[in-house]
């Protein structure tokens, strides 16, 4: 097989961790500690020189010695380009300060130093002189220096910073000859490996990327052998054989062009080829000349008759069927440097034939014919040529875009140049955008790349065999549909910069964009930003004195009226409309959402005393109740976002009726609407200038009418004495409203004037008008509490109906015009203009707000409307979101201007409430529609909430892979709905965290305001859950639950996860979190109902049954430690059995789970409680036993003399499990399973150190706090919590002794591991640098012996805690872009024959650990490894990632694999340097979008599984990573318990 197992091989040396290099040509391997002959390269003998032909490059380690017994190691590589990478790093230390003074030598420029260019200078690197580069050596690992071909030697020397001292080869510069000296490397290594699977794509730093046959839909291809007709062939005159195939390929892309280029399989694409073929022959057999055909299908005239002639003297016609590209991944370090990738088998016996070989001046459609072997099959979308004249640097310059099978750009560059070239290229998202860096899964072929510092990266262009003078790069990567690359070239000595007429080429999909005037874009901008800019000026200097004028539209004082707004007709029928295809990212927002800015910290005392101590006034009427508000607003604001929600609780408490709306106050309705114009005017303007305040601000725009002035409040009144004389109802109810209306309306009169139009619909039917008022909140006692007091019934006349209707419709118009701010018809009105006939000589006429009422807005509008009030869900939020989208620019923070922006921000408002509205009415219909549908309303629900929250990465993220899940159902995809159903986890997930911030921002300062407003102490209760569910997130919620079934039931999952399935009895306890608890000792059996459970807790003592809805990994701790101990634990995935068990709080049952584990029987149990007994079921379940468990012992260890020991002396006696299974694995297992270098701190070591005189009083503080810890009652969690931290913060004061030190320099220094540069120790007792750190946590892992979970374990299993004994493992981090663990038994049904495993991005403890969400899963059977099968999709948000090499110190205790207890996961492991925690999103990520790569990994990871279990022995709980490289390693293994 292919050396390295596929992909996922280490290559040698490929990392500054590798512990070898092998050399297949010499059969051995050298190792890293062994004394190299003495040589240097280039100098005295006074260095040593170690040689390996390594996968095409040549590489070198030189070993140079230097004072003070320290010696520079230098790793040199030279790839099949030529260009060099030298690797320098000082052992066993290096001197605080050390930097590199060097420069390089080249051909015919003699011994004179020479300098690169910056972007291949190492971090950090300055000038010296204009002479020399100095360069410093990282805090940790080596030096990289990237050579390019040019450079035949590097000559350097040495500087201490801190002492200033030089060294160098006494008084000469050291040198690394480079050029010449080395030749190719001669063959290819193989390994003896069982497993031959189908390679693994490469990786990059940054991701994975599949380089497989990028097989997808492309232009239909010849077939193999299609000769012309005879006849075709006798009418040119000249055997044309090759040269027709080029008529019939473009007749045939012309073809699929006018098809609409669809995708096709094989068979379609030699249909059409054929058809071509036969029209092309018909029309030659007609007399019709060849050149004619040639220009009818746009090639020039002659090349029919030049490419067979060409081709018949140079080659054979080329086959045509699909080419594999192979792209490499890029490195990992050094950062430019390339890892290698195999090449990927041929898919069938028959290889693919080669490209043909070109002539010095390589024709037209030979460089077509080599892009196209290039392309590896991917979809051509568009091809330019460029000819610049054969004086520039660059003559001809071919590009092609091209998408492949996975859906990733592809882009193609052949240039013809007499110097060597490097492709200059970014990421864009728009042909005027800024440079931004690939997104993660790019690659490059060739593979060397390397980043600039910045946003871009350069590729070296490898010249083209087949075509002397010509060079040529290709670049994949995943960017979205909207989204391209740029790029320019540049001669590889940085004298030319080749761009497209003065601005930077684009490759997008489309062509059209891929070829716009840049710089007319740009100019336009500009022209736009200056007209903008006058027109807010404009605006601004009329603001005081126009206030809104574009919304006031009436009589002037001479009486002349406005003309009526005439708004466009528009069909009765409402239409679908079509969505245009919007970016998602657009609407990410990283500020802004409820809680992030400071509400959460505390309630913003002066802001709440304020607003109460104004209350009394507020209480005269709305009037004064807004013009309070907008007086208090800036010094609320000026309290931040805290001072701005007690603003927001205020709005609440008198929106829920809390506080008094009006105190025997006759106030006029204009003068209510002008307050609160007032008022919304503020917030409007805070809504568009400050971010972080956007979703406090419309929490309060929408407790508010918009409000208005003059006329549009004047009409309140007006208009109800029109009505009531028009319609004969002077007396009665209507009396009464009038009088209310007359002297103090509110928003109660919206649903008023609605219940009185049901009412009348309803014939009179009294009990309608009252539901109505009752579903407002409106009572008889309210009504009777009003000013003017509103007791009677409504009484109408049959003849009355139609009248009264029509009115109070168009007065309902009215009343929300002022009331109702969220209203989406009277919004919708507001910014498309209205008009409304003249009632007192009063007539409105609102214009529509300019830029936003366009053609496209009134369909939008309409649309939803329309379809809304026919119950169309679907075609509603479509044009519902489609219309907030085209608002997005203006509702954005600091989004553009607009004298009306009220009114905008109310019609988005109302858009955000009305799809609530919709979901709602319609959720009782979601179960007979078809899933798609169901799948895009969800999706559109989850749109509206991105839209309406601030600080929404998170859910954009979702709603990007929602589109792709609807995408894969729609299009026939398999597993959709089990990545939906991961999708849909993830979101409730993300919901949970919004109604958290909500109850943290929220809930203090309503209790404080409220107590002292007098607000109904059950309303105080329910506060911030009653505000969520009037947010955006609430119909989501509805959706996620209402198609949580149907996804489970196209899935094949059941109701329930049995994680651990054993039967149980017991007495049901409902709790909030396990980890409040879990220190807690039941009586008797008890089975709990936990609503939150992390991962890393302990199962309390007694219980024998855990349920829960959330979802912890099935091998996280907890998982891992319930299987252990026989506790029954299991997910609910269904809320109503959910609700069922909690129904069953207090009562005792039996509980037997399935056999497929996917569903569990309840049975309650007549004798109630008394029938239990506490081994009744459920296996050990926690039960407290002094004894301990039967069968499990610990034995106590002893010091055996070493501090540190190498993995060569790892043995039972010294260490743990971990250190020890490792150990035994080294050299059992296929080169491509890596095992990570190893030192240990032994058994007692701790102890050894402790009892040193410089930790005398850390012994003796320790001590005591043992005393204390075995007296104290476990039950009391805040003492308990305390004093294991007391004891944790003891031990972390500690020293290391000078023998512990020494021998773990010496360990570090034999196993090739980095030592921590500084003093190990801590930072307040002489440590320094990275020891510091280092230090930290060696104590840490020494102090996690005394943590929660490790002392409640012990004292359930009845172990003697101080026999616990703990070693510390140090390995190198392993930079892992996945992390699995693994059961070579499957855990769930105990099937020997069958691997379960489970994966995650990033590092292994967002797996095992407490990280919301699921992990990837899999089983894959052990007679059929590789056809793994995923089980479910991962949903976990984050992921722990490392960006540079440290260290990981483990804990490898003696009480961690004793047989019969799970020790797994008890004490801790902790990095030298903290992990970065970043968000991840699936839809780029290839172990979800590709599910080629997928499939591989999995297969990979099942083998390894499978291997180390056979070399073992036993079944084994396995935990390992893939690097970015795409190296597999074991980072540890244990049996399985």
């Amino acid at each position: 097989m292919p050396l390295g197992y596929g992909a996922l091989a280490a290559t040698p040396s490929a990392s500054v961790w590798s512990r070898f290099a092998s050399d297949p040509t010499l059969g051995k391997k050298w190792s890293s500690t062994r004394k190299a002959p003495s040589f240097r390269r280039g100098g005295s003998a006074g260095a040593g020189l170690t040689r390996a032909a390594i996968l095409g490059e040549v590489c070198d380690l030189i070993a140079i010695p230097l004072p003070e017994g320290r010696q520079l190691l230098a790793t040199v590589k030279t790839n099949s380009q030529g260009v060099h990478t030298v690797a320098l790093e000082c052992e066993p230390t290096k001197p605080s300060g050390l930097r590199l003074h060097w420069g390089v030598l080249r051909s015919g420029k003699g011994n004179e130093w020479q300098l690169l260019p910056n972007e291949l200078h190492p971090p950090g690197t300055t000038v010296y002189k204009a002479k020399a580069l100095q360069s410093p050596f990282p805090a940790f690992g080596p030096l990289q220096l990237v050579l390019d071909p040019g450079v035949c030697a590097v000559e350097f020397c040495l500087n201490v910073e801190s002492t200033g001292e030089w060294v160098n080869d006494n008084g000469q510069n050291y040198r690394i000859e480079l050029g010449g000296a080395l030749g190719p490397a001669s063959g290819a290594a193989h390994l003896d490996v069982d497993y031959d699977p189908s390679p693994l794509p490469a990786t990059r730093r940054n991701g994975f990327v599949s380089a497989l046959n990028l097989n997808m839909a492309s232009p239909p291809p010849p077939p193999p052998s299609s000769p012309p007709p005879a006849a075709a062939a006798s009418a040119a005159g000249l055997d044309l054989t090759g040269g027709l195939d080029v008529l019939y390929g473009v007749a045939a892309y012309l073809r699929w062009e006018q098809l609409g280029k669809p995708e096709i399989n094989e068979t379609g694409r030699n249909e059409i080829y054929n058809a071509a073929v036969d029209h092309v022959t018909e029309r030659l057999i007609q007399g019709v000349d060849l050149e004619v055909l040639e220009r009818e299908f746009g090639l020039p005239p002659g090349i029919t008759r030049q490419t067979a002639v060409t081709r018949r003297d140079t080659f054979s016609p080329i086959d045509a069927g699909p080419v594999s590209a192979q792209l490499r991944a890029s490195p990992s370090p050094p950062a430019p440097a390339a890892v290698y990738t195999p090449p990927a088998p041929t898919p069938t016996p028959t290889p693919a034939p080669a490209a043909p070989a070109t002539s010095a001046s390589a024709s037209p459609m030979q460089i077509a014919a080599l892009c196209e072997a290039r392309a590896g099959g991917a979809q051509m979308c568009w091809r330019r040529e460029v000819n610049m004249g054969d004086s520039a640097a660059v003559k001809l310059l071919v590009v092609e875009a091209r998408r492949t099978a996975g859906g990733l750009l592809q882009l193609i560059a052949f240039a013809r140049s007499d110097a060597d070239l490097v492709l200059h290229w970014a990421a864009t998202d728009e042909p005027a955008g800024a440079w931004k860096p690939p997104p993660q899964g790019w690659a490059s072929h060739p593979d060397n790349s390397w980043g600039t510092g910045g946003a871009s990266w350069e590729t070296e262009m490898e010249a083209v065999a087949e075509a002397p003078g010509w060079f040529a790069a290709t670049v994949e990567a995943p960017v979205r549909d909207d989204d391209g690359l740029v790029f320019v070239l540049r001669t590889a000595d940085n004298k030319h910069w080749i761009k497209d007429d003065g601005q930077d080429f684009l490759a997008f999909l489309d062509e059209a964009r891929s070829n716009v005037d840049v710089r007319a874009i740009v100019k336009e901008r500009k022209e736009l930003e200056r007209a903008n800019r006058k027109k807010r000026e404009k605006a601004d200097r009329r603001k005081d004195e126009e206030r809104n004028s574009n919304s006031k539209s009436h009589a002037n004082d001479n009486g002349k009226k406005s003309a009526p707004v005439k708004t466009p007709k528009l069909p009765a029928r409402p239409q679908p409309i079509t969505r245009k295809e919007w970016s998602d990212d657009d609407v990410r927002l990283d500020q802004g959402a409820l809680g992030d800015a400071g509400a959460r910290d505390g309630v913003a005392g002066g802001s709440v005393d304020n607003i109460c101590n104004n209350e009394k006034a507020a209480t005269a009427s709305l009037m004064h109740r807004y013009n309070k508000a907008a007086d208090l607003l800036a010094g609320c604001k000026g309290d931040g976002e805290a001072g701005m929600v007690a603003m927001a609780v205020w709005f609440r408490f008198m929106s829920l009726r809390q506080l008094v709306w009006n105190d025997d106050y006759n106030v006029k309705p204009r003068e209510i609407s002008a307050a609160q114009l007032r008022c919304t005017d503020q917030l409007a303007r805070v809504h568009r200038g400050d971010p972080q305040l956007r979703d406090v601000t419309r929490l309060i725009m929408s407790t508010i009418g918009r409000g208005g002035e003059g006329d549009v409040g004047q009409r309140i009144r007006d208009e109800i004495l029109a009505v009531q004389q028009a319609n004969h109802c002077k007396g009665g109810m209507m009396e009464e409203w009038h009088q209310k209306l007359h002297n103090n309306t509110s928003p109660d009169d919206v649903p008023i004037c609605e219940a009185l139009l049901k009412f009348i619909a309803a014939d009179c039917d009294i009990s309608v008008y009252w539901a109505h008022l009752h579903d407002n909140g409106i009572d008889a006692a309210r009504m009777a509490a009003y000013d003017r007091k509103i007791c009677s019934n409504p009484s109408f006349n049959p003849d009355q109906y139609e009248g009264l209707t029509r009115d109070l419709k168009e007065y309902l118009r009215t009343l929300k015009a002022v009331h109702s701010g969220a209203d989406l018809d009277s919004a919708s009105e507001a910014v498309l203009g209205y008009h409304q006939d003249a009632c007192k000589g009063k007539e409105i006429n609102v214009a529509a707000v300019e830029e936003v009422a366009t053609p496209r807005m009134r369909e939008l509008l309409h649309s939803a409307r329309g379809f809304r009030d026919v119950g169309e869900p679907l075609h509603s939020l479509e044009a519902m979101l489609e219309a907030r989208r085209e608002l997005w620019q203006w509702t954005k923070p600091n989004g553009a201007d607009n004298g009306r922006l009220k009114d905008i921000l109310y019609l988005d408002l109302a858009l955000e409430s009305a799809v609530r509205q919709v979901v709602e009415s319609s959720l009782g219909s979601m179960g007979s529609r078809a899933p798609v549908d169901v799948l895009k309303i969800t999706g559109l629900v989850l749109e509206n909430l991105a839209l309406s929250t601030g600080g929404n990465g998170e859910l954009v993220i979702c709603l990007r892979e929602w589109r792709g899940v609807v995408r894969s159902a729609a299009g026939g995809g398999t597993d959709w709905a089990l990545q939906a159903k991961a999708i849909s986890d993830r979101v409730q997930n993300a919901l949970g965290d919004c109604s958290q911030r909500y109850i943290g921002a929220l809930q203090a300062t309503a209790g404080t305001m409220g107590a002292r407003l007098g607000v109904d102490g059950h309303v105080l209760e329910v506060f911030s859950e009653e505000v969520v569910r009037g947010t955006a997130a609430a119909p989501l919620s509805q959706m996620l639950r209402a198609l949580d079934p149907v996804l489970r039931n196209l899935a094949q999952m059941g109701a329930w996860q049995i994680i651990s399935p054993v039967e149980a009895e017991g007495v049901v306890v409902v709790v909030d979190d396990l980890k409040d608890i879990q220190n807690k000792v039941y009586s008797q059996p008890t089975v709990l109902v936990a609503k939150r459970v992390g991962g890393e807790e302990d199962i309390p003592m007694g219980v024998k049954a855990v349920i829960t809805p959330d979802m912890p990994d099935i091998l996280s701790h907890v998982s891992v430690r319930a299987r252990n101990e026989g506790v029954l634990f299991a997910t609910v995935f269904d809320a109503n059995a959910l609700a069922e068990m909690e129904a069953l709080a207090g009562q005792a049952v039996r509980l037997r789970p399935s056999p497929a584990a996917d569903d569990l029987d309840v049975q309650v149990l007549a004798g109630g409680a008394a029938s239990l007994t506490s081994g009744s079921a459920g296996g050990v379940g926690g039960a407290a036993t002094p004894g301990g468990v039967a069968g499990i012992a610990i034995k106590r260890r002893e010091f055996m003399g070493r501090f540190a020991v190498p993995s060569p002396m790892f043995t039972s006696e010294i260490v743990g499990g971990k250190s020890r299974n490792l150990q035994e694995l080294r050299g059992r297992l296929p080169d491509w399973i890596n095992l990570p270098a190893s030192v240990a701190l032994p058994f007692c070591t701790f102890d050894a150190v402790l009892a040193s005189p410089d930790n005398a009083h850390v012994s003796r503080q320790l001590e005591t706090l043992r005393v204390e810890l075995g007296t104290l009652d476990f039950g009391d969690t805040g003492a308990f919590v305390g004093l294991l931290k007391r004891m944790r913060d003891a031990i972390a004061e500690m020293v290391p002794t000078p023998q512990l030190v020494g021998e773990m320099m010496e360990s570090f220094a034999e196993e090739r591991l980095p030592w921590p540069e500084g003093d190990l120790g801590p930072a307040a007792r002489g440590g320094s640098g990275a020891g510091v750190h280092a230090w930290a946590a060696i104590t840490g892992v020494w102090g996690s012996k005394y943590n929660e979970r490790a002392v409640l374990s012990c004292r359930k299993a009845g172990i003697k805690h101080e026999d616990v004994s703990m070693a510390v493992l140090c390995q190198p981090v392993v930079q892992s872009q996945y992390a699995f663990v693994l059961h070579t038994t499957n855990p769930q049904t105990g099937d020997e024959g069958e691997i379960y495993g489970e994966v995650v991005c990033g590092m292994g403890e967002a797996l095992v650990g407490n990280f919301a969400g699921r992990a990837l899963s899999f089983v894959a059977r052990k007679d059929d490894l590789s056809n793994p099968r995923v089980t479910g999709f991962p949903s976990k948000a984050n992921g722990l990632f490392t960006d540079a090499p440290t260290l990981i110190f483990r804990s490898d205790s003696n009480g961690e694999d004793l047989e019969g207890f799970a020790g797994a996961g008890l004490y801790d492991s902790i990095q030298m340097d903290e992990a970065t925690l970043r968000t991840v999103d699936y839809s780029a990520d290839p172990l979800v979008a590709d599910e080629q790569f997928r499939a591989q990994a999995l297969a990979a990871i099942a083998h390894a599984a499978n291997e180390i279990e056979q070399a073992l022995g036993s079944a084994q709980d396995i935990e390992g990573c893939i690097a970015a490289d795409g190296a597999l390693f074991v980072v540890q293994t244990r049996p399985q318990v």
